[in-house]
């Protein structure tokens, strides 16, 4: 393992890759990490940094000079963003190992881990009969619930941004890579949290009710200037995703039949999406046939529905294992014939087909065996044992 050395570029936000270099180093391997901003120099706090303190134009360069420099690994988290992307091609230019770190395809217990892309970039094939053999895999062993989960995401999250804004004026050769604007991500997700805090109940109550009042479509919501959107999808808003479906329903769905559009949890709050859905609903005369909600549990409401319209979210594959039809109207892994309905979307809302189960559990057993590892970049308790997890896998012996 002494040969191996790793460069981590970015990272999830909070001190993850802190517990990760650790986890390398003890596999015998030698770690440095990118720092390019106050968010990744707070989280990092070691003195194994490379530091790039240049424009953002330079860094294509930058990162192949110092790939050049005997590393033998690159870790990124995501592979849209730009400087991931930019380490991702210089890395495969001079024949590297590329590690592409995602949130898990099947949260909350699992994170994802790639060498190929994530998302619609992902290295899963998507031809059924691909899956075959899957059942011949070893099954992942059963483990507990990671915990609580969202709150720590949040607070990182925040914590994060705010330092790159306060630091910037000592590193002001960073680009911020996202379409929501930075000062947009720190007060939004602030507000949209104490919102919840507040709401928390209410929105419980009012998501119950609506399981209850079948039957109904779901339509979830993405994080708004995520890459799924952006990126994976031809609706590069929620506002595109939200004319489009509720124009649908409006022309389509049986007179009987309600459309529920739930938002995404983690979203900035940026975009005021209820008021949008309202004011697309009635422009389509059907206010009364559609329900806004902030909140609510998503298996509970999934599996009350008649099926789950979205662009591309993880969250229709926990719905696809529910058993429950699913449209996408974006570029998707588990956008596989017997898994996802391929019929038009003024077809799905009067005879939406089942998944295919036996297609499911096979390919469940490969996708968790060959992308997903157990644990969390946030639950401060499972951050040891998903950065041992992470490294096992980074460090194994290659075929």
């Amino acid at each position: 393992m002494a040969a191996r050395r790793i460069l981590l570029v970015t990272q999830p936000a909070g001190p993850f890759a802190r517990y990760l270099d650790r986890a390398l180093r003890s596999g015998g391997a030698q770690v440095d990490r990118v720092v390019m901003n106050g968010g990744e120099l707070f989280d990092w706090l070691s003195p194994a940094t490379a530091w790039f303190k240049g424009p953002a134009d330079d860094f294509d360069d930058w990162i192949r000079r110092r790939l050049g420099r005997g590393y033998t690994d690159v870790v990124v988290f995501n592979d849209v963003n730009p400087y991931s992307r930019g380490a991702l091609d210089a890395a495969r230019a001079l024949g590297l190992r590329t590690w592409i770190l995602e949130n898990g395809y099947q949260r909350p217990d699992w994170i994802t881990l790639e060498t190929e892309g994530v998302n619609a970039r992902s290295g899963l094939p998507r031809d059924p009969a691909a899956y075959a053999d899957a059942a011949t895999l070893p099954a992942p062993p059963e483990r507990p619930h990671i915990g609580l989960i969202t709150p720590f995401h949040v607070f990182n999250t925040i914590q994060h941004y705010t330092l790159i804004v306060l630091l910037s004026p000592w590193m002001r050769g960073f680009r911020y890579p996202f379409a929501v604007p930075i000062h947009g991500q720190v007060f939004g997700h602030v507000r949209r949290y104490v919102e919840h805090l507040i709401h928390r109940r209410s929105r419980e109550r009012q998501a119950r009710a609506a399981a209850q009042q079948a039957p109904f479509f779901l339509a979830v919501l993405q994080r708004e200037g995520d890459s799924q959107l952006m990126v994976h999808s031809d609706l590069k808003t929620n506002r595109a995703m939200v004319e489009r479906v509720v124009a649908d329903f409006a022309a389509h769905a049986p007179a009987a039949m309600r459309l529920v559009v739930k938002n995404h949890p983690l979203d900035p709050g940026l975009v005021r999406l209820e008021r949008d859905v309202r004011a697309v609903a009635a422009a389509h005369g059907v206010t009364e046939r559609v329900t806004f909600l902030e909140g609510g549990n998503f298996a509970q409401l999934a599996r009350a529905s008649s099926g789950v319209i979205s662009v591309n979210s993880t969250a229709a594959l926990a719905a696809i294992g529910f058993g429950v039809p699913v449209k996408l109207l974006g570029r998707a892994f588990f956008d596989l014939p017997g898994l996802v309905d391929p019929q038009p979307l003024s077809s799905f809302w009067s005879g939406p087909q089942v998944p295919d189960h036996e297609l499911f559990t096979r390919f469940r057993r490969r996708l968790s065996v060959e992308t997903q590892i157990y644990g969390s970049y946030h639950n401060p308790w499972s951050l040891e044992g998903t950065a041992r997890r992470v490294a096992e896998r980074v460090l194994a012996p290659q075929p």
